[in-house]
């Protein structure tokens, strides 16, 4: 598959902008286990808070704090806004994680995902359609089974076990768009791929054994990707 996803070592203020879309990827691994209680309440919001309470693995409450500290840092600077009164809710109905300040969505759309530790996402304004996802490639995992259980019949039969890097480029596909459109992955997964995405413009990537995917409108160029050093951002945190 063509399309790669350049990822890019980079300072946080030289990537704010919203004139076209743009990925950010960051090692969440990096939180000791002590820190993540003092974190989670210096960096959420008190309904944040009651989220992150919920998630029983430490990756995953990782994954929750450094997307928020992340995402609403970027936004907070770009808007010009105090990062405190920015906040991060998912809307049920519309399908996707809206930044809201004042009880309002600002213009914006994000797309975000997380696998292992590692957060993924992307920003752009309100009328790009936009879809992320990332996936460790687990080079064990009976993909084959996996695929003949709920990918396109045409895919199933093209696949053989030892294309694990093929497969999680179809799963991230199909993930992404149904981050983009709002729909099921249960509606996707079983669909050709490269049929379903048609009308989008898709990148693939590979970082450290994770495969990662995006997909935006049809006519604009592949977004750039950003790999932020988490443990600089944090030093560097102005409250």
């Amino acid at each position: 598959m063509p399309n790669i996803l350049q990822i890019n070592n980079e300072n946080l203020d030289k990537i704010i902008h919203l004139d076209r879309p743009f990925c950010v990827l960051c090692d969440a691994n990096s939180i000791k286990a002590s820190a993540i209680k003092s974190l989670a309440l210096q960096l959420l919001f008190e309904d944040e808070l009651d989220v992150i309470a919920q998630r029983k693995k430490p990756s995953a409450k990782k994954e929750y704090i450094v997307s928020r500290f992340l995402i609403k840092t970027l936004i907070s600077r770009y808007f010009k806004i105090s990062y405190h009164c920015l906040r991060l809710s998912f809307n049920n109905k519309l399908k996707k994680l809206q930044a809201i300040v004042n009880d309002k969505p600002l213009a914006i759309n994000m797309s975000l995902a997380h696998s292992k530790g590692m957060v993924f996402f992307a920003l752009s304004t309100e009328e790009t359609v936009i879809g992320v996802d990332i996936e460790y490639q687990n080079v064990d995992r009976d993909i084959i089974s996996v695929a003949e259980n709920f990918f396109h019949p045409s895919e199933y039969k093209a696949l053989t076990k030892d294309q694990h890097t093929t497969f999680y480029q179809l799963w991230t596909l199909k993930e992404s768009l149904a981050k983009a459109t709002g729909q099921s992955i249960f509606q996707l997964l079983g669909q050709d791929t490269m049929q379903a995405i048609k009308g989008f413009h898709y990148t693939l990537g590979q970082y450290d054994g994770f495969q990662l995917a995006t997909l935006q409108n049809e006519g604009l160029s592949a977004p750039p990707c950003y790999l932020l050093d988490l443990e600089k951002l944090l030093q560097n945190y102005d409250e």
